[in-house]
């Protein structure tokens, strides 16, 4: 009987190891959401920046504009007005793309705007991981385009936006109307 009394009682390991692993994932997902979060805070930053570049502004409206400001101080635009200012500031967009945007074309038939972007780095899976980052920032300058257009009088404007690999093959395309 004394044999059974000696004999300790082994607790599991395995809740501690449990315990400890999950606190370690928990760590990691909050570091990843911090960095995530920052993230959006500079592309939202830099889509105001480039938005105030190539929105038409009635204004005297500074380059640090922010996409709300430009908006409040913008006229009413044309499509071919906003191809054109497009056109003039693609240069802007190429540099503030950090490499990733070669060409930035584009063109306006009617109520519409076809604004071409071609890139080298781009393919499906970064175009999705950049949408899915920042895709409510481009849909807010899309609508702020379409609202432009709606300014001046434009019946069912539309916004087309093509995402093209270096040889001219469509990776994604993004279509926005009113």
């Amino acid at each position: 009987m004394n044999s059974r009394k000696s004999k300790k009682v082994r607790k599991g390991r395995g809740g501690k190891v449990f315990a400890i692993l999950l606190s370690i994932v928990i760590f990691f997902a909050l570091i990843i959401f911090g960095v995530v979060m920052i993230g959006r805070q500079v592309i939202s930053s830099q889509t105001d920046n480039i938005a105030a570049k190539f929105l038409p502004s009635s204004g005297s409206s500074g380059s640090s504009a922010s996409v709300t400001d430009a908006v409040s101080q913008m006229g009413s635009a044309t499509p071919s007005a906003i191809a054109t200012k497009l056109n003039e500031n693609a240069d802007v967009i190429k540099s503030q793309s950090q490499g990733m945007i070669s060409s930035a074309k584009a063109t306006s038939t009617g109520s519409k705007v076809t604004y071409t972007l071609e890139s080298s780095k781009l393919n499906k899976a970064t175009v999705g991981a950049l949408l899915l980052a920042s895709g409510d920032q481009v849909e807010e300058v899309a609508d702020k385009v379409l609202d432009s257009m709606k300014k001046a009088g434009v019946a069912q404007p539309k916004l087309q936006v093509d995402l093209t690999d270096d040889k001219g093959n469509v990776i994604k395309t993004l279509n926005y109307s009113a």
